[in-house]
């Protein structure tokens, strides 16, 4: 490709970003999915995310991880009935100590992996994250960004087309497009998902009765076990200080509900 074209494709995939940006604007929490299909998606594919994975039958953590998941979800079922009542909840805790991670696919289904246990430390710690996950559920981020892909998909695909001359254009300019709407789009709304789900986690843990302050301690913990982590704006993920700073300012209203949760105990 000469000079003359790729300056046609990047000029051709420029003035489509440029369009796309501003609309997307528009798609804050769109979602074309029932909650219905939260469920089904979730429990389609939880049996193969945990077919080759060992999971805890009993002991200590196995209790643990039942408890407070069946007290975060009562949460939920009680704040936000609408959808948390409509879940099929299921948590299963995995045998591997090397991952750091814990998730809750749509529909509720669950996983804790053994390797975040020491860095939650406690009960409470574990609710931390286990309340961020609830909260990815009960608000439906997983099949928002699936209607946000669906949608870029489109847009892309029909603007390139609108803008590219030929084949070889039109291919370069959609490539060129998608990167862009990933670092303009995507990842943008995926920081503020995990902000989201910080924010109503902390009201599921102090609700299901446990201390939402022990959230900037976990929070510090993963960041010094995670290491250097990339430039916020090439990451899902807001950065560690911002990450904790939305928590801080979150924590009265969470600590005023957590103060009620105990004197109704």
């Amino acid at each position: 490709m000469n000079l003359l074209a790729r300056l046609a494709v990047k000029t051709s995939a420029a003035a489509l970003v440029l369009t796309l940006v501003p609309a997307c604007g528009i798609l804050g929490n769109l979602n074309h999915y029932q909650v219905s299909d939260d469920a089904a998606l979730g429990a389609e594919a939880y049996p193969e995310l945990l077919a080759s994975e060992t999971v805890v039958q009993s002991g200590a953590d196995h209790r643990m991880v039942n408890r407070l998941t069946q007290r975060l979800v009562a949460a939920a079922r009680e704040l936000d009935p609408a959808v948390a009542n409509q879940f099929d909840w299921e948590v299963r805790l995995v045998e591997q100590d090397e991952v750091v991670n814990a998730w809750c696919l749509p529909g509720g289904k669950m996983a804790v992996f053994t390797g975040i246990l020491p860095i939650a430390g406690d009960e409470t710690g574990l609710a931390v994250v286990m309340s961020h996950e609830i909260a990815h559920a009960t608000l439906r981020h997983g099949t928002e960004r699936l209607t946000r892909q669906d949608l870029l998909t489109q847009l892309i695909e029909a603007g390139a087309e609108a803008y590219a001359d030929d084949a070889e254009t039109k291919q370069q300019t959609e490539a060129l497009a998608s990167d862009a709407a990933h670092l303009l789009v995507s990842l943008p709304f995926g920081r503020d998902a995990e902000i989201e789900a910080d924010t109503r986690g902390l009201m599921y843990m102090a609700h299901a009765g446990y201390d939402p302050r022990a959230a900037v301690g976990f929070w510090e913990r993963m960041s010094s076990a995670s290491g250097p982590a990339p430039f916020e704006l090439f990451s899902t993920h807001p950065s560690d200080e911002r990450r904790i700073e939305r928590i801080r300012e979150a924590l009265p209203a969470a600590i005023e509900a957590y103060e009620q949760s105990l004197g109704s105990r």
